[in-house]
């Protein structure tokens, strides 16, 4: 999931912790100019599969690894790492992440922020579920849900179980800022959520740079820009999941 770029009410200060499960995908984002580093709550990182940078044998890999034996951690870089200009980071790469807590999966997207630490927090599933579920278990679910649609609509041929629905041709431009241009461009809904999908394009003369959490407003849920600083005249993609219960 894209979520990539996303900030989710009401947990937008917490994104360096990331609850993964064996057999989900995790989001996150990654910076294009520092590293990131990774690790394992009480666990440790001890291999990374994925579309990995090597000099000889996969110079064309977008992911840079550096791998830190002794503490079982490590740092992601993507590649080519002078490729930030304006704040791109390119397409979200998948990564399968082995530790000995489990096998977890990453879809991390390159984007101008500064680099982090991301603690991966294994969740299991061992047990037999409570006949009503806790407020935690249902706000997590919620959470999931949240960056599943945001996936799916970041990444069209993952939203086939989605009820997709496009808005015209030119799309419907809606109201936002004097110095930005905002275009729906497609609806995707699941069980109690609706996705819009816009372009956002940079109408000034002067560098945009984007805070996600001005666009947040009473019935949205997450904001998603795949990218952060637009010069004059560039676009990126912004989605934004709205409750419908």
């Amino acid at each position: 999931m894209l979520a990539v770029l996303m900030l989710v009410a009401p947990f937008a200060h917490a994104a360096q912790v990331v609850d993964v499960r064996d057999g989900d995908t995790a989001v996150v984002r990654i910076s294009v100019r520092d590293q990131t580093r990774v690790r394992v709550e009480r666990g440790r990182i001890t291999d990374v599969m994925g579309n990995l940078f090597q000099a000889e044998s996969n110079p064309g890999g977008r992911i840079n690894v550096l791998k830190d034996e002794v503490d079982g951690e490590i740092y992601l870089q993507p590649m080519p790492a002078a490729d930030v200009q304006g704040g791109r980071g390119g397409e979200p790469v998948k990564l399968d992440i082995k530790t000995d807590r489990g096998t977890f999966a990453l879809l991390v997207q390159p984007a101008d922020v500064v680099g982090d630490t991301l603690v991966l927090r294994p969740r299991s599933g061992e047990g037999a579920p409570p006949k009503v579920p806790t407020q935690a278990q249902r706000s997590g679910a919620h959470v999931r849900s949240i960056k599943a649609l945001i996936l799916a609509m970041a990444n069209p041929a993952l939203g086939a179980e989605f009820d997709q629905q496009r808005v015209g041709v030119a799309g419907e431009e809606q109201q936002l800022w004097a110095e930005a241009r905002l275009v729906l461009k497609q609806i995707t809904r699941a069980p109690g959520l609706r996705g819009d999908s816009f372009e956002l394009t940079n109408v000034s003369g002067q560098r945009l740079v984007l805070d996600e959490r001005e666009l947040f407003s009473p019935g949205v849920l997450a904001v998603s820009a795949k990218r952060l600083v637009l010069e004059p005249g560039e676009s990126t993609p912004l989605w934004v999941v709205r409750s419908e219960e």
